[in-house]
Order: C-alpha cells, then structure tokens, then sequence
C-alpha cells in the first residue's frame, strides 16, 4: 500500500494537469521529504513491475525492504 501511495504522489507532483482551482491537501507531509525526486520513484516503480514480470518473489522482496522499510532478517523467506 506504501508503494502505491508513493508512486502516486510522485505522479501527482509530475502531472502537468494539476491546479484549475483545486485546492491542494497533503494527508501526509512525510510524503513531500522523499529524499529522491519524483521521477526517480516512479522510475523505480516500473522497474519493479518488470522484475515482477520476470521474478515475483524478487520483486516482493525489493518492495518489502525499500517501501516496507524491512530488515534482511524481517523479510519473509517465501
């Protein structure tokens, strides 16, 4: 679920459809202190739909330490 509101945001803030009136609300500031840019997220998140594409497990693993934010040790051996 972190993944998806992240990658999201990080659309989000590169759309050029924004504005027309709406009003802007953060739900969660954290968000905004990513320590990358918007399109390196994004970037990463299409490499992981394709290392989905040829390993699953792999892919559930990267998604579980850098959005899950797991240690080696928490990450689930499936």
């Amino acid at each position: 679920m972190m993944r998806r509101i992240l990658v999201d945001a990080a659309r989000a803030r590169g759309s050029g459809k924004r504005g027309g009136g709406v009003v802007r609300f953060d739900i969660n500031e954290s968000i905004d202190a990513l320590p990358q840019p918007d399109s390196r997220l994004v970037d990463l998140d299409e490499a992981l739909e394709a290392l989905a594409q040829f390993d699953a497990r792999k892919a559930k693993v990267v998604e579980l330490r850098f959005f899950g934010g797991l240690s080696v040790e928490d990450t689930p051996k499936c």
